[in-house]
C-alpha cells in the first residue's frame, strides 16, 4: 500500500506536493485535494470533480522528473490557509536535454475535520 502524505499543518502542503509528484503516484497527489476543489490550468480554464483533477494529474506526471517547492508564505485565517509556493520541475525533454518548468503558485487550503489540510483552490501559475 502507498503511503499518503497528507499536511497536519498548512506550512506542510507545498513539500506534500512535491512529495506527491516525486512519487509518481497520481493517487498521493489526488489525496491532496477536496473532491470539489478547482485547478486553474496553464491556460486560465478552471477545471473541477474528480475525473478532470486525474487526468490533470496525470498530464503533470509524464512531465517526469523531480519537483521541488519552496513556501514562500502561508497565511492561517481560522479553517482557511493562502499560500504562495516557488516551484520547479527539473527533468528531460523529448531530445533527452535537461529542462526546468518553474512558476509561482496561489494556492487555497482547508482544514479538515480530522486536523489535515486539503487543496480547495490550486492556481500553479498564480503568482507568475
Amino acid at each position: 500500500m502507498t503511503h499518503i502524505n497528507i499536511p497536519n499543518s498548512p506550512d506542510q502542503m507545498n513539500q506534500c506536493f512535491a512529495d506527491a509528484y516525486n512519487s509518481g503516484d497520481v493517487n498521493r497527489i489526488n489525496a491532496l485535494f477536496e473532491k470539489e476543489a478547482k485547478i486553474v490550468k496553464y491556460n486560465g480554464d478552471i477545471i473541477s470533480g474528480f475525473e478532470k483533477m486525474n487526468e490533470e494529474h496525470l498530464n503533470l506526471l509524464k512531465l517526469g522528473g523531480k519537483m521541488t517547492s519552496v513556501n514562500k508564505y502561508c497565511i492561517e485565517a481560522e479553517d482557511i490557509a493562502m499560500l504562495r509556493a516557488d516551484w520547479k520541475i527539473e527533468t528531460k525533454n523529448e531530445k533527452s536535454e535537461d529542462i526546468t518548468i518553474t512558476g509561482s503558485s496561489v494556492e487555497l487550503i482547508r482544514r479538515q475535520k480530522d486536523g489535515t489540510w486539503l487543496y480547495i483552490v490550486d492556481n500553479p501559475f498564480g503568482a507568475n
